[in-house]
């Protein structure tokens, strides 16, 4: 009996031993599988921080990009208009020839109806670049004026005169003076300032109609890339007298 209670208290221990070793392991098991567990979410938890330190860098690889480009434009645009001004400069500064300016083979006595010539009595050889170019546009608006069509001499117009008269005005002014009946010849050319903040030009011309000339100062200033007429105050009397 003894004996046998020896072996039952034995087997009993030993059951107790290994209840304890099976917990311990699964004890150790489990704290295995959570620091694994932990560890995987804190590499999946670096990796999304990684992947957004990433799209921040891309982005703001793209804003600096997009900037540069922008300043890159900024100073292409910036160029292109020194660049034209530049061209525009050198156009009105540099010297010309005497074929620059239109119609100087021709003298006033061959001129037909629509033919503005300029006087062999003025030095065209001597004119600049820039007046040569005010002479032509006083000889293409008064070549207009000459065939009667006010339409086209009132686009030649400044935009100072555009605003004062509409076209019709314009054409009822011209029609009622019959601007048509006279021929022009350019006399002269010469810078003056009137005070417009733009390159101006007084070319002289004298007028034939009715069997009399008379002379007259007329004036071109270069606004928005071209030559345009700006009328005196007394060409504004004379053609007000026409409509009013």
């Amino acid at each position: 009996m003894k004996r046998r209670m020896k072996v039952q208290g034995f087997l009993g221990a030993l059951t107790i031993l290994i209840v304890s070793l099976t917990f311990t392991a699964g004890c150790n098991l489990s704290s295995d599988q959570a620091l694994q567990e932990q560890k995987r979410k804190n590499e999946e938890l670096q990796e999304k921080l990684d992947e957004q330190q990433k799209a921040e860098a891309r982005r703001k690889e793209k804003e600096e990009e997009a900037r540069q480009k922008e300043l890159e434009q900024q100073v292409e645009d910036l160029q292109k208009k020194v660049d034209d001004q530049e061209q525009q400069t050198s156009d009105s500064s540099d010297g010309s020839s005497d074929g620059d300016i239109q119609n100087l083979s021709t003298s006033p006595s061959q001129a037909t109806e629509g033919i503005v010539v300029v006087s062999p009595d003025f030095n065209a050889g001597a004119a600049t670049a820039e007046e040569a170019a005010a002479i032509n546009a006083a000889i293409d608006y008064y070549q207009y004026a000459e065939t009667g069509d006010y339409y086209t001499t009132y686009d030649l117009l400044s935009f100072e005169d555009q605003n004062y008269y509409t076209q019709d005005e314009w054409v009822t002014a011209n029609t009622a003076l019959d601007s048509a009946a006279g021929e022009f010849v350019v006399t002269d050319a010469y810078p003056d300032d009137l005070g417009l903040g733009v390159p101006t030009y007084a070319v002289t011309v004298t007028v034939y109609a009715d069997d009399s000339s008379f002379d007259r100062t007329t004036y071109f200033i270069y606004e928005d890339g071209h030559w345009a007429h700006y009328l005196t105050g007394e060409e504004v009397d004379m053609f007000d007298g026409a409509l009013y």
